[in-house]
């Protein structure tokens, strides 16, 4: 402790990012010793809440309250395997699969609620998970009324019930304590080490460069001080000025716990995610469970897993649902009809052909036309090359090959040699589910590849 009082009373040391990281850890851990020891997480109950978070696996169709997501010691399960494996990751080195049906109901498993609905972020939140009535105020009435911002920020504090443990690294009283005494202790809570800690944190974040590794446990502690809306404005100003995933990660994770109704800006979230970082998967798994509940469009979802793609050799969950957006897409004949008009030797317009496509607009016009043009050029050697091909073939990854098989059918067609052998090897083997989930493709297949050569 005599160390960290001189370090602060050094004048350069605001000047110096890393001094000001260490300073702040130093304090937070000085911090963290001195709440009460039920709060403390140990190594134990660490590892009861990963044993937790592993079995609470539950359908599509019932989703619970808590969203978990890319985190230490919360998992989840989905048809696409949780990986967020990027250098920019907070799950960085950890991977994470699920088994997953290979029948077309695709039902998929996963721990998130995000059946979400309306446009606007939360603004003002109001937590409704600690309460004090005019009943419970004892003689101290008139010392509450004087700190009424602090009894907002205790109720802030107390509504965290249920945040993944990597923003929230304490575990909460109960609430069926009594409240004014539940004040107390979250007052307590924010002595001059919390402060320190705050300080020396900022310092590091908003340094020139900034030092980013210090956002984390400044969002932690800013949330369990009960200032939600400073740790927003924190995350939201950083999501604007850095390139790096952390923000929109650590700012989603929020968003889903406090404004999970919130469609449209979670999606956005969730591409943003990807666009940062296309090799997370689970930002991938969240888009696939909102358009599943119908919440996401086709074509998003289509682009954000060619995006995934692009960056990543995928497993089969991947894939599937990427071959499924395809066939979804073949089936859309309002985007595939179009009428050439003409006009008359009296200035009149008269209909000249009708024109039926197979291929959708969003692979043949504009900017994504070109994107997909040369997607396809570029899959030929990146994922669908005849060494591939063998490699595949010779691991005995049915699915994989029967899914990617699936997609090369929409892309190339389906007299392409990948999608051939693909049928002759499910063949050999009779593997008849994936076979007809193959067959079903190639006699819808899209072929875009061909409105490339015309």
């Amino acid at each position: 402790m005599l160390a960290s009082e001189s370090l602060k009373q050094e004048q350069e040391l605001d000047t110096d990012p890393m001094s000001n990281m260490v300073m702040g850890l130093t304090f937070y851990e000085l911090w963290y010793s001195t709440i009460p020891e039920e709060m403390q997480w140990r190594d134990s109950d660490l590892f009861s809440s990963r044993r937790h978070s592993d079995m609470m696996e539950t359908k599509f169709s019932n989703p619970v309250e808590n969203s978990m997501w890319c985190s230490e010691n919360d998992t989840h399960k989905a048809d696409i395997p949780i990986r967020c494996d990027s250098d920019t990751s907070v799950m960085k080195d950890k991977k994470i699969s699920s088994n997953a049906d290979i029948n077309q109901n695709r039902e998929v498993s996963m721990d998130a609620d995000v059946s979400l609905q309306s446009e606007h972020p939360m603004q003002n939140f109001q937590p409704q998970e600690f309460s004090m009535n005019s009943d419970e105020i004892t003689g101290n009435e008139a010392s509450f009324s004087k700190h009424g911002d602090h009894m907002q920020y205790a109720s802030n504090f107390y509504s965290l019930r249920g945040l993944e443990t990597w923003l929230l690294p304490l575990q909460l009283p109960d609430p069926e304590e009594n409240c004014e005494d539940l004040i107390n202790l979250h007052r307590g809570m924010l002595n001059d080490y919390y402060m320190d800690a705050i300080k020396y944190f900022q310092h590091a974040l908003y340094s020139t460069p900034p030092l980013l590794v210090a956002l984390l446990p400044l969002v932690q502690l800013l949330l369990i001080g009960g200032q939600f809306d400073e740790a927003l404005k924190v995350l939201e100003k950083l999501c604007c000025k850095s390139n790096a995933a952390l923000p929109i990660r650590l700012r989603t994770s929020l968003l889903e716990h406090f404004d999970r109704n919130n469609c449209v800006l979670l999606s956005t979230c969730f591409e943003d995610i990807l666009k940062k970082d296309p090799t997370c998967s689970n930002s991938l798994a969240k888009l696939v469970r909102m358009h599943q509940n119908g919440d996401y469009c086709l074509e998003s979802l289509l682009e954000m897993i060619a995006l995934h793609l692009d960056s990543t050799y995928a497993e089969y969950n991947s894939w599937k649902e990427f071959a499924l957006c395809f066939l979804k897409l073949s089936q859309y004949e309002e985007d595939q009809m179009s009428v050439c008009t003409n006009k008359n030797e009296d200035g009149q317009e008269r209909t000249e052909t009708i024109y039926f496509s197979k291929t959708p607009r969003i692979f043949t016009k504009g900017k994504s036309g070109k994107s997909w043009r040369l997607r396809c050029r570029w899959w030929l050697t990146r994922h669908f090359s005849n060494n591939m091909l063998v490699s595949e073939i010779a691991a005995g990854d049915l699915q994989l090959l029967t899914y990617k098989a699936a997609c090369a059918s929409h892309m190339y067609g389906e007299e392409f040699n990948y999608v051939v052998e693909a049928h002759n090897c499910l063949g050999k083997e009779n593997d008849r589910d994936l076979l007809l989930f193959l067959q079903t493709h190639m006699e819808n297949s899209i072929g875009i590849y061909t409105n490339f050569l015309n």
